[in-house]
């Protein structure tokens, strides 16, 4: 698949627990909370409460999670599947 179908995939599930393979054989679940040109921003499921605040995070200083998202470059995605809600 091309990058530009996973790009609108992940546009189009945006907001919803996805699980993502990598060519590499990585495997990445979490909520999807920004797509830009060459990656996808994921926000893990299983989050812990207390942390946040004010923090040095993936868009640079301010509030909200901090450093718990993570990217994944968009030209690595062998897989992209939607997640039922038990695994919230």
């Amino acid at each position: 698949m091309s990058v530009g179908h996973y790009h609108e995939l992940c546009h189009k599930y945006r907001g919803k627990a996805v699980e993502i393979r990598t060519h590499d054989g990585k495997t990445h679940r979490g909520i999807i909370h920004h797509v830009v040109n060459d990656r996808v921003i994921l926000h893990p499921l299983n989050r812990p409460s207390n942390l946040g605040g004010f923090s040095y995070g993936v868009y640079g200083p301010g509030y909200g999670y901090g450093g718990l998202g993570w990217g994944v470059a968009l030209g690595s995605i062998a897989t992209l599947a939607l997640l039922p809600l038990f695994f919230w």
